[in-house]
């Protein structure tokens, strides 16, 4: 199983919208503000930081996008709650589509939902 296309065309977007400076590679500081916005204001912990290296990740260790789409897959798999959580916390609903971020609309993702839009076979 992969990510299905709709999941990682979310994930690809919010990839770049916290890439700041457009590198390709989340420095440990863009990597934090994804937690934060995820977790309530909560920044990763060590624990969560030495495992992003489990991950694809640039040549100075910084989480790339292929590898960002790695860990939610991880996440999805074991978690799809907590995907769910993430996405609705990055303003996406249960169809995926954008809500909450400017310019967009929608309704509140269950998170107890596992769509068929969430995985997708390889």
């Amino acid at each position: 199983d992969w990510l299905a296309p709709t999941l990682e065309a979310a994930l690809g977007e919010v990839f770049c919208r916290f890439d700041a400076d457009a590198d390709g590679a989340w420095s440990t500081a863009e990597l934090q503000s994804f937690a934060r916005t995820c977790n309530g204001g909560d920044e990763f912990g060590e624990a969560e930081l030495s495992q992003v290296g489990e991950f694809t990740t640039d040549g100075h260790g910084r989480l790339t996008r292929r590898g960002f789409l790695e860990m939610m897959h991880l996440q999805t798999m074991a978690r799809p709650e907590d995907t769910w959580a993430d996405l609705r916390a990055l303003g996406y609903d249960s169809s995926l589509s954008p809500k909450g971020v400017p310019g967009s609309s929608g309704a509140e993702a269950a998170p107890s939902e596992k769509p068929e839009s969430v995985a997708a076979e390889r």
